[in-house]
Formats: C-alpha cells, structure tokens, sequence
C-alpha cells in the first residue's frame, strides 16, 4: 500500500512518487497487481478521483499499465533512455567501421549541391526564404511538391491534405502530438524503429508491441492488442521495415487496415523506406483514407542533411496539425523545403533516390556473398540486414565482440518494444565509405558467426 503521510503537494503525486519508491526499492515487483482504484481510495481515505489521477500519472511514467479486464499492474522501473548504440561518429575517425547508423552516401550527386545553392543565391527573390516567416504548414508550392513526393507511396492527395515538416521524425512528433495525448496507448511491431519508442517515452505515451512474420505485422495479433488495450494510434512501417527490413503484401496491407479501421484506430504509415521497392504498393492509407496518416521524406532517399518531410493527412484535418507544427518547429526550413520542392519538380531527387536503390541493391549482394547461404527474409535492396546471433550468444555480447574487432553493429534490444530481447542485431550496410571497407566489416561478422557455428540472416 502506498505510503503517503507526510509528503508535501498534491494527493495523487504523492500517491505515484509512492508507487515508484516501492517499485524501485522492489516491494513492488514487475507484474505485480496492484489494487482497484475503489479498494486503494478507501485503504488511503481519498476520493477514487484522486487514485484514477496518480494511477494515470504512473503510467505516463511508465511504472504501470492497466489492461482491460485484467487490472492494474506493475511494469518496472520509470522509463530511462535506452543505451541502443545509435551513437554518431566522427567520419574521419576509421578506428571502427561504422554500421551502425542506417544511410547511404552516393559521392557521385555530390556536386548538385554546390549547383543547387549557387543557382539558388543568384535569385532576387531568396532572402524572402530567410527573413520571412512562412505558414506553418509550408508554402503552396513546397505542398505541391509534397503531393509528387507522397504519390510515389501509392497515396493520391492534394496539396491541402499536405503539411511541410522538418523531416520523418519531426513529422512522427507532429503527429504523435496530434493524434495522441499523455498516457495513450500506441501500438506498433513488436521491434521497430527507435525514434517512436524514444517518442513514446518523452511525450508518456505507452507503447505496446504487436507480433510480427515474415511480411510484418500480423493483423489477427493486432485485434488482440486493440481489444486488450485502449489504444489510439497505429504506428507502421509497411515497406522495407526498420529493422526486420520485411514488406507487406497488398493483401497483408489491406487487412491490417481494416483492423485499425475497425477499432478505430489512426494509422501513422511510414514510407521513409518505400523508394528501395522496385513495386510501388498502395499505402495502407488507401485503404482507411479516413484513419490513415502518411510519411514520406528525402532524408533516406535524397540525402540524410535535406531534413524535408511531408505528413499527408486525411481530408479537412490539416488544421489540427497546426499547433503541434508551430510549437516544435515553428516551420520547416523554407530554403531546405525549396530545395527539395526543385529537385522533386526536375526529376533530380528520382535520380538521386533510383542511385541510392541501385547501390543498396549492390551492397545486399555483396553482404549475401560474404555472409553464405544463410537463411534471410529481407529485402534485396534495404540499407540494412537483422541478422540472427548464435543461440548461446545474446545481441549484447554479439555487438561487444564486433565492436573488439573493429566494427559497430546495433544491438536487437533497441528496436524491442516492451520486454523482448530479440536475438539479432541490424546491421547497416550504407555507412562504410566503399565495398572495401563495407567487405572488411562483413568478413568480421562472417568469422564471429562462423566461430559460434550457428550463422543466420532474418
């Protein structure tokens, strides 16, 4: 039972810093029901208002969870930041070979740069795009682009369902801010991108993994995570998943939307990744038009420094965005949405996209070569690979001994929602400068799982 007598300040805080001191201490341990909030308001002589309000405080620090029809219960310390080792490194530093961080340089398209910004400073017209505030949601224009750039997911919108953000991840706050409030519930694949279980974490939004094969998301996994939790957003990453690297069929699409559609839930599709499918497929959007919010950007396509998105939403919902547009951003960057805006309209940033494709496509066969006949359930052309560590190893130990050997891996632990500790670890194939370096980091790998006799590739 809590133990508030004597603490200063508002009932229901005193009722969750109790919580938490018990938790920590481990009177309290994980999975632990915890009383309703009847029998606990009148064990304290509170109002059930006051146990509801720190129950929900509790929550939004990630203490405790409640389920429908099961109670409340005890889900472990508060929330601190996970060590992924999504770490930056210095490019000339060459003590390790970085695969870590999940890009890819082509050095050829370098030069259009300089000619963009050259062409760009010789204007009349571009310091307006400097000393000027801009509508939040973008210029006209930049939405237009948008339009181009969002219908290469498979999604037809008009510049008025387009909003102009700072990037996929700016977009993924807007919307998360949007969508959601503290203490809501966010399901999404079992592992999956960071940046959305760093998001739930520092906005107290409760993420909730749903079980994954081998084309993603498994729909009849998702009806029984909306009906055991109150959840209201859907987070997804249909085409080349990050980190699994797997896509959904149009019929897997079609399903899962109808699911969240059903339960109303809102989809937040991410299609940072789309541009590496040879076949373009229909976003899960166009099939819940009304539930279904969409990312694209150039950020993975064009260049990592070009922090362009565009967030797509449902008809006569921009308005809403609004807010969390000015409040974390204020605008994206005008001169960086022109840029974008110019290469979208001269086919530029096709190209660029349609290179970086065709070296992912390069460094995936050379990666298949090196690593042997090992099973896999990727994509030919993805930026990475989830390759499976040895059963009697674990991620950690696994990214421990590349890391003595020269090379940086992430560990499987970062992408797990929830609990799991997924036995593999992503491994980046864009970073390294050329195929010789990027064959000397895959030979490494290659020997470690070879040493454990126990080598695979999902």
């Amino acid at each position: 039972m809590p133990a508030v007598e004597g603490r200063v300040g508002p009932r229901y805080l005193a009722i969750a810093d109790s919580l938490a001191e018990d938790i920590r201490s481990g009177r309290l341990g994980v999975g632990e029901r915890l009383p309703t909030h009847r029998d606990l308001a009148d064990a304290l002589g509170v109002t059930v208002g006051t146990v509801s309000r720190a129950y929900r405080e509790a929550i939004e620090r990630g203490l405790i969870s409640g389920e429908v029809g099961r109670g409340t219960y005890v889900r472990g310390q508060e929330r601190t930041q996970r060590s992924s080792g999504l770490e930056f490194r210095d490019p000339q530093d060459r003590s390790l070979i970085d695969m870590g961080l999940n890009f890819l340089r082509v050095p050829e398209h370098d030069h259009r740069f300089a000619e963009t910004l050259a062409t760009l400073a010789r204007e009349p017209g571009v310091a307006s795009l400097f000393d000027e505030y801009k509508p939040q949601q973008g210029l006209r224009s930049h939405r237009e682009a948008g339009v181009q750039w969002v219908a290469r997911g498979g999604l037809q919108v008009t510049p008025d369902r387009v909003l102009v953000c700072a990037g996929a991840q700016h977009a993924m706050t807007v919307a998360v801010l949007a969508l959601s409030r503290p203490g809501d519930t966010i399901l999404t694949d079992e592992v999956t991108y960071p940046t959305m279980i760093t998001l739930a974490r520092v906005l107290h939004r409760q993420l909730r993994g749903v079980a994954i094969d081998g084309e993603g998301m498994v729909p009849e996994a998702l009806d029984a995570a909306c009906r055991g939790h109150h959840a209201r957003m859907l987070y997804v990453m249909p085409t080349v998943q990050n980190p699994t690297a797997r896509v959904m069929s149009i019929a897997r699409r079609e399903r899962i939307a109808e699911v969240a559609a059903r339960h109303r839930l809102a989809i937040l599709e991410d299609d940072i990744y789309g541009f590496l499918s040879a076949e373009r497929l229909p976003a899960l959007a166009s099939f819940a038009p009304e539930r279904g919010y969409f990312i694209a950007a150039c950020t993975k396509s064009v260049a990592p420094g070009l922090r362009v998105g565009f967030l797509a939403v449902p008809p006569g919902e921009a308005g809403r965005f609004f807010e969390p547009l000015w409040a974390t951003a204020v605008m994206a960057s005008p001169p960086m949405a022109e840029i974008a805006t110019r290469w979208i309209g001269d086919g530029t940033a096709e190209l660029m996209a349609e290179s970086r494709r065709l070296e992912a496509l390069a460094r995936q066969r050379l990666a298949r070569s090196i690593l042997g006949a090992a099973e896999h359930d990727g994509h030919e052309a993805a930026f990475h690979l989830w390759l499976r560590v040895p059963s009697n190893s674990s991620s950690a130990s696994f990214v421990a001994c590349a890391q003595q050997r020269g090379v940086a891996v992430i560990p499987g632990e970062a992408f797990a929602v929830d609990e799991l500790r997924p036995p593999a670890v992503r491994v980046s194939l864009g970073p390294p400068r050329d195929h010789e370096e990027l064959a000397r980091g895959l030979h490494v790998l290659a020997e470690l799982l070879r040493g454990a006799d126990a080598p695979g590739v999902v």
